[in-house]
């Protein structure tokens, strides 16, 4: 039952966003606008299993209201959980900014993610990339082992030379 709830608010905010649009924006609906991306992250996200909440900003740097605007992480690998897995903003207004968070639950892979926004009007723009960092030991084990190759590199050179 509550699903079937929010499905019906889902569809009565979009038809009164629609209204809304069809009085105050019909004329420049077409016009193209610009948007602009940010992302910022909180919390620990080194290890596997790590809770951390990331903020995508989305600013209508155009001179039109952005229309339907999606925003979404990329680069998410598959063992990661995203909470929501996207966002929608019905009305962007020019010169406003509006903030979406995302709950992401860390898993083992390593990556370098980022943050789209896209409008009905306004065309794909992506935010700066956030590095979620490589584990510590997996570093130290890498270091050792580049170390260890290089030493016995440079001394069969040494043993060459002589």
């Amino acid at each position: 039952m509550r699903k079937k709830q929010q499905i019906l608010a889902c569809m009565l905010l979009m038809t009164a966003g629609f209204i809304v649009l069809s009085g105050n924006t019909a004329a420049v609906a077409l016009d193209e606008t610009d948007l602009f991306v940010t992302l910022d992250s909180s919390w620990e996200h080194a290890n596997e299993g790590d809770t951390f909440a990331i903020r995508a900003d989305v600013k209508n740097i155009g001179e039109q209201t952005a229309l339907i605007t999606w925003i979404r992480l990329e680069n998410i690998p598959d063992d990661w959980n995203v909470q929501p897995p996207q966002h929608l903003i019905l009305i962007l207004q020019p010169g406003e900014t509006q903030s979406c968070f995302f709950v992401v639950e860390r898993g083992a892979t390593d990556a370098t993610i980022y943050a789209t926004a896209q409008a009905y009007n306004a065309p794909v723009v992506q935010s700066n990339r956030i590095a979620i960092p490589v584990n510590v030991w997996i570093v130290a084990g890498l270091s050792l082992v580049c170390g260890v190759v290089a030493y016995r590199e440079v001394k069969t050179r040494k043993k060459q030379k002589k």
